[in-house]
């Protein structure tokens, strides 16, 4: 996991993924990624890690493709399975959803498996 900023590195540590493998690169689009999904992105030169929430990828009126998911703290204290534990009983607070312009995503979406 080289290639990863620091602050993804011990995210990742953090939640239990040691191994490289377990991250994947997945298509900018719905097809990729599924409601439940533990996404990480580059977002305006900042790195954020999402929960992925449903609609995934959704058009909005102004013509671009949006992408909404939970944002989750860098600082919490949670496993992987805590945060999909937290999705599926619907308890994630309102204002932590964001919505993401697809197209101002910097490089690719990675998948946490």
């Amino acid at each position: 996991m080289r290639f990863f900023s620091a602050q993804i590195k011990k995210f990742l540590s953090k939640v239990g993924v040691v191994d490289r493998r377990r991250v994947q690169i997945v298509p900018k689009s719905a097809a990729g990624i599924t409601p439940g999904d533990l996404v990480f992105l580059k977002y305006f030169s900042k790195y954020v890690v999402l929960l992925v929430v449903s609609p995934v990828v959704k058009d909005a009126k102004t013509g671009n493709q949006l992408f909404t998911a939970f944002k989750v703290p860098f600082s919490g204290d949670y496993t992987s399975d805590s945060l999909t534990d937290l999705y599926k009983n619907k308890e994630l607070p309102r204002e932590n959803y964001r919505t993401y312009i697809l197209s101002r995503i910097q490089g690719p979406i990675r998948r946490i498996k």
